[in-house]
Protein backbone atom coordinates (compact mmCIF):
# COMPACT_ATOMS: atom_id res chain seq x y z
CA UNK A 1 0.00 0.00 0.00
CA UNK A 2 1.26 3.37 -1.15
CA UNK A 3 -0.80 5.29 0.58
CA UNK A 4 -2.68 7.26 -2.60
CA UNK A 5 -5.55 5.64 -1.75
CA UNK A 6 -8.12 8.28 0.25
CA UNK A 7 -9.59 6.86 3.60
CA UNK A 8 -12.97 6.97 2.23
CA UNK A 9 -11.39 5.05 -1.01
CA UNK A 10 -10.51 2.37 1.60
CA UNK A 11 -13.60 2.88 3.94
CA UNK A 12 -16.20 2.20 0.89
CA UNK A 13 -14.43 -0.80 -0.71
CA UNK A 14 -14.44 -1.96 2.84
CA UNK A 15 -18.22 -1.37 3.62
CA UNK A 16 -19.28 -2.41 0.54
CA UNK A 17 -17.24 -5.89 0.77
CA UNK A 18 -18.76 -6.46 4.18
CA UNK A 19 -22.24 -5.62 3.19
CA UNK A 20 -21.28 -8.30 0.26
CA UNK A 21 -22.75 -5.87 -2.37
CA UNK A 22 -19.63 -6.22 -4.03
CA UNK A 23 -20.49 -9.20 -6.97
CA UNK A 24 -16.94 -11.87 -7.89
CA UNK A 25 -17.83 -10.96 -11.45
CA UNK A 26 -16.90 -6.74 -10.32
CA UNK A 27 -14.20 -7.49 -8.28
CA UNK A 28 -11.73 -7.36 -11.10
CA UNK A 29 -12.77 -3.77 -12.10
CA UNK A 30 -13.18 -2.70 -8.81
CA UNK A 31 -9.12 -3.51 -8.49
CA UNK A 32 -8.48 -2.21 -11.63
CA UNK A 33 -9.42 0.96 -10.50
CA UNK A 34 -7.64 0.57 -6.93
CA UNK A 35 -4.64 0.34 -8.87
CA UNK A 36 -5.50 3.21 -11.51
CA UNK A 37 -6.09 4.85 -7.42
CA UNK A 38 -2.45 4.08 -6.54
CA UNK A 39 -3.49 1.32 -4.64
CA UNK A 40 -0.48 -1.58 -4.90
CA UNK A 41 -0.16 -5.30 -3.68
CA UNK A 42 0.32 -8.81 -5.27
CA UNK A 43 -3.46 -9.58 -4.69
CA UNK A 44 -4.57 -6.36 -5.80
CA UNK A 45 -2.71 -6.76 -9.10
CA UNK A 46 -4.03 -10.48 -9.45
CA UNK A 47 -7.25 -9.91 -9.08
CA UNK A 48 -7.13 -6.83 -11.47
CA UNK A 49 -5.77 -9.49 -14.25
CA UNK A 50 -8.68 -11.37 -13.94
CA UNK A 51 -11.46 -11.44 -16.46
CA UNK A 52 -15.17 -10.76 -15.10
CA UNK A 53 -16.13 -14.47 -15.89
CA UNK A 54 -13.03 -15.45 -13.82
CA UNK A 55 -14.47 -18.19 -11.44
CA UNK A 56 -16.31 -16.85 -8.12
CA UNK A 57 -13.93 -19.25 -5.86
CA UNK A 58 -10.85 -17.65 -7.63
CA UNK A 59 -11.46 -14.30 -7.67
CA UNK A 60 -13.43 -14.61 -3.27
CA UNK A 61 -10.28 -16.45 -2.36
CA UNK A 62 -8.27 -12.67 -2.86
CA UNK A 63 -10.54 -10.53 -1.31
CA UNK A 64 -9.54 -10.82 2.43
CA UNK A 65 -5.41 -10.72 0.71
CA UNK A 66 -7.08 -7.34 -0.89
CA UNK A 67 -8.76 -6.21 2.21
CA UNK A 68 -4.71 -6.71 3.86
CA UNK A 69 -3.28 -5.43 0.98
CA UNK A 70 -5.42 -2.14 1.32
CA UNK A 71 -4.92 -1.93 4.66
CA UNK A 72 -8.57 -1.68 5.17
CA UNK A 73 -10.45 -2.92 8.72
CA UNK A 74 -13.86 -3.56 9.58
CA UNK A 75 -16.03 -0.54 10.56
CA UNK A 76 -19.20 -0.88 13.21
CA UNK A 77 -22.26 -1.80 11.02
CA UNK A 78 -24.05 2.00 12.23
CA UNK A 79 -20.87 3.39 10.26
CA UNK A 80 -21.22 0.85 7.37
CA UNK A 81 -24.87 1.75 6.99
CA UNK A 82 -23.85 5.65 7.46
CA UNK A 83 -21.11 5.83 4.81
CA UNK A 84 -22.81 3.18 2.32
CA UNK A 85 -25.87 5.86 2.39
CA UNK A 86 -23.24 8.44 1.41
CA UNK A 87 -21.72 6.75 -1.08
CA UNK A 88 -25.16 6.44 -2.24
CA UNK A 89 -26.44 9.85 -2.63
CA UNK A 90 -22.98 10.63 -4.03
CA UNK A 91 -23.24 8.19 -6.81
CA UNK A 92 -26.93 9.44 -7.36
CA UNK A 93 -26.17 12.90 -7.08
CA UNK A 94 -23.94 12.59 -10.60
CA UNK A 95 -26.07 11.02 -12.57
CA UNK A 96 -28.62 13.32 -14.70
CA UNK A 97 -30.61 11.64 -15.47
CA UNK A 98 -31.51 9.66 -12.11
CA UNK A 99 -35.11 8.56 -10.79
CA UNK A 100 -36.36 11.40 -8.28
CA UNK A 101 -35.99 9.14 -5.67
CA UNK A 102 -32.84 6.50 -6.69
CA UNK A 103 -31.18 7.08 -3.62
CA UNK A 104 -34.24 5.98 -1.31
CA UNK A 105 -35.30 3.20 -3.88
CA UNK A 106 -31.49 1.69 -3.76
CA UNK A 107 -31.10 1.91 0.06
CA UNK A 108 -34.51 0.06 0.27
CA UNK A 109 -33.74 -2.89 -2.01
CA UNK A 110 -30.90 -3.44 0.09
CA UNK A 111 -33.16 -3.61 3.32
CA UNK A 112 -34.39 -6.69 3.07
CA UNK A 113 -30.25 -8.15 2.12
CA UNK A 114 -28.62 -6.85 4.87
CA UNK A 115 -31.01 -7.94 7.64
CA UNK A 116 -32.76 -4.76 8.05
CA UNK A 117 -30.18 -2.36 9.80
CA UNK A 118 -31.22 0.92 11.02
CA UNK A 119 -29.85 4.36 10.54
CA UNK A 120 -30.34 5.39 6.65
CA UNK A 121 -30.76 2.41 5.18
CA UNK A 122 -34.28 1.70 7.81
CA UNK A 123 -35.46 5.34 6.67
CA UNK A 124 -34.98 5.08 3.37
CA UNK A 125 -37.15 1.68 3.47
CA UNK A 126 -39.98 3.00 5.47
CA UNK A 127 -39.82 5.84 2.61
CA UNK A 128 -40.28 3.71 -0.37
CA UNK A 129 -43.30 2.69 0.46
CA UNK A 130 -44.75 6.13 -0.26
CA UNK A 131 -42.86 6.45 -3.35
CA UNK A 132 -45.10 5.33 -5.79
CA UNK A 133 -48.93 5.32 -4.68
CA UNK A 134 -50.53 8.38 -6.09
CA UNK A 135 -52.58 8.15 -3.03
CA UNK A 136 -50.21 9.98 -1.42
CA UNK A 137 -49.12 12.31 -3.69
CA UNK A 138 -50.13 15.79 -1.56
CA UNK A 139 -49.13 13.50 2.05
CA UNK A 140 -46.52 14.05 4.70
CA UNK A 141 -45.22 11.05 4.25
CA UNK A 142 -44.34 12.16 0.50
CA UNK A 143 -42.70 15.19 1.77
CA UNK A 144 -40.60 13.41 4.15
CA UNK A 145 -39.57 11.33 1.36
CA UNK A 146 -38.53 14.16 -0.98
CA UNK A 147 -36.76 15.04 1.90
CA UNK A 148 -34.78 12.28 2.72
CA UNK A 149 -33.60 11.93 -1.07
CA UNK A 150 -32.54 15.64 -0.67
CA UNK A 151 -30.36 15.10 2.43
CA UNK A 152 -28.99 11.96 1.09
CA UNK A 153 -28.53 13.48 -2.22
CA UNK A 154 -26.78 16.77 0.00
CA UNK A 155 -24.45 14.79 2.20
CA UNK A 156 -20.92 15.25 2.38
CA UNK A 157 -19.74 13.37 -0.31
CA UNK A 158 -17.32 10.73 -0.32
CA UNK A 159 -13.57 11.38 -1.55
CA UNK A 160 -13.69 8.54 -3.67
CA UNK A 161 -12.89 8.59 -7.58
CA UNK A 162 -15.86 8.43 -9.30
CA UNK A 163 -15.05 5.44 -11.77
CA UNK A 164 -14.33 3.53 -8.56
CA UNK A 165 -17.66 4.91 -7.23
CA UNK A 166 -19.40 3.48 -10.49
CA UNK A 167 -17.16 -0.32 -10.02
CA UNK A 168 -18.53 -0.86 -6.79
CA UNK A 169 -21.80 0.16 -7.70
CA UNK A 170 -22.55 -1.93 -11.12
CA UNK A 171 -25.07 -3.84 -10.42
CA UNK A 172 -26.64 -1.38 -8.00
CA UNK A 173 -28.78 0.29 -10.10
Amino acid sequence: MNGALTDDERRVVGAAQRLGLILSSDWPAVAAHLLVQGADGQAVSELAGLPRAASPWRVDRLVPEVMVDLGIREMPADQVTELLARMVGSVVSGQPHADDFAAIRLLARLAPVLDYPGGAISDAYSASEWLDCACHANSSERDAAIALEGTLRAAEPVDADRGLLQALTATWF
